[in-house]
């Protein structure tokens, strides 16, 4: 039998048992079957049984004024068939007595209506919750990933002196994440090396960092989705750390025959950072960088030209920083940084928040920092360092969401 002529037969069954009608056994197994086959069908039956009882009480009411003489309905044969009239109203004085398989079929079909019924009650209420509560945030992938989900490095401990701080190894070779076309590079005197904030001892008495793993918490409580362990730049005389990027996880209109970055295209950026300390003085920075200091480019992080040693964002031109914005937050402070990077005709637009709200993409009225970049491409970062900085959740998207996906 089709499922549209089953539906039609099971409703048309449903009104019968309504209205007294009689019902054969191998009816209520049909019935009781399609009640519990979906939820659908106990939403359809919860409005028949609406009415039908509205109806029943305005007719039970009269039959009540007309007579109080009734009929023994218990002498009515049950043997094959089931007087739903039985099952939801009894008229006062003459109990009905029931035995046997009739009784069995009465209290299956009962049963199965009932059931019917609180499915219904527990969809409406799902659905009620669903409209009454925030809108769930989607997830969006971004181009690519880096959560430093390797081993620790073995560094000597303490590892607080510049003197005992490696400079072979590190990242060098690390390949995990997505949306990249080759491993780690290291190119500086010293390395970069991954850490376990879990088994750092002896700190600096100094050291921001020793508190907690990097980490996002916003003011609506939601948690920045998180791997893996931290990367950490070189103490002293700088490292650093590069890897190209593979453009074929990228759209191609984002691409043009420089790079990543062609007229009217949108790029998202994001990472956690936090440094030993605050402290600008002797040129101390760490920064992340996307673009060539020699033609052109964009750095965010921990920059010298900042007295401040707070987290800033400068474009670069030519071997210049350019256009140099600082924030009001000190590099020594756990942050998570987020740049929304317009690629237009001439200059490019970059907007950097510190620390949003993980709920909604952020208003550009409210970034921490806004500034115009020199004309640039890419296809690579670089992490670039003079001093001891850690960073985690590197991500490039096309959107908010994809940077700052909410954690589980």
């Amino acid at each position: 039998m089709r499922e549209e002529m089953l539906e039609r037969e099971a409703l048309e069954l449903i009104d019968a048992h309504l209205d007294d009608d009689l019902l054969t056994d191998q009816q209520v197994e049909q019935l009781t079957a399609w009640l519990n086959e979906h939820p659908q069908h106990a939403k359809q039956v919860f409005h028949r049984l609406h009415l039908h009882a509205f109806l029943r009480r305005r007719l039970h009411a009269q039959r009540l004024l007309v007579t109080s003489d009734r009929t023994d309905l218990s002498t009515v044969p049950s043997n094959d068939v089931v007087r739903p009239t039985d099952l939801f109203l009894q008229p006062p004085g003459n109990a009905v007595v029931h035995t046997g398989k009739s009784w069995s079929r009465k209290v299956l079909l009962a049963c199965g209506i009932l059931l019917a019924c609180v499915m219904f009650m527990v969809i409406a209420a799902g659905l009620w919750l669903s409209n009454n509560q925030s809108p769930a945030i989607p997830f969006e992938a971004p181009y690519a990933y880096e959560g430093f989900d390797y081993p620790a490095t073995s560094i000597p401990a303490p590892a607080i002196d510049a003197a005992t701080w490696p400079t072979t190894g590190g990242m060098q070779g690390l390949s995990g994440g997505d949306g990249w076309a080759e491993p780690w590079q290291e190119d500086g005197s010293k390395v970069s090396v991954i850490v376990d904030h879990a088994r750092e001892l002896n700190w600096d008495p100094k050291d921001m960092r020793k508190f907690k793993p990097l980490e996002h918490v916003d003011v609506q409580g939601n948690v920045l989705q998180t791997s893996g362990l931290q990367m950490r730049t070189a103490m002293g005389v700088r490292s650093l750390t590069t890897r190209g990027l593979d453009l074929a996880a990228f759209p191609p209109s984002m691409i043009d025959e420089s790079g990543l970055g062609s007229d009217g295209t949108i790029l998202w950026l994001s990472f956690l950072a936090q440094s030993f300390n605050s402290t600008a003085e002797n040129n101390r920075y760490t920064y992340f960088q996307v673009g060539t200091r020699d033609v052109s480019g964009f750095r965010l992080g921990k920059i010298g030209a900042a007295p401040s040693g707070n987290w800033t964002a400068a474009g670069l031109l030519t071997g210049a920083q350019v256009n140099v914005r600082s924030s009001a937050v000190p590099s020594g402070e756990m942050s998570f940084l987020v740049a929304r990077l317009e690629f237009r005709p001439g200059p490019e637009e970059a907007t950097v928040w510190i620390n949003p709200g993980l709920s909604s993409e952020p208003k550009l009225a409210d970034a921490t920092l806004r500034l115009s970049v020199p004309d640039f491409r890419f296809d690579a970062v670089r992490i670039n360092a003079n001093f001891s900085t850690d960073i985690d959740e590197i991500r490039i998207g096309p959107s908010f969401r994809a940077v700052a996906p909410i954690g589980k």
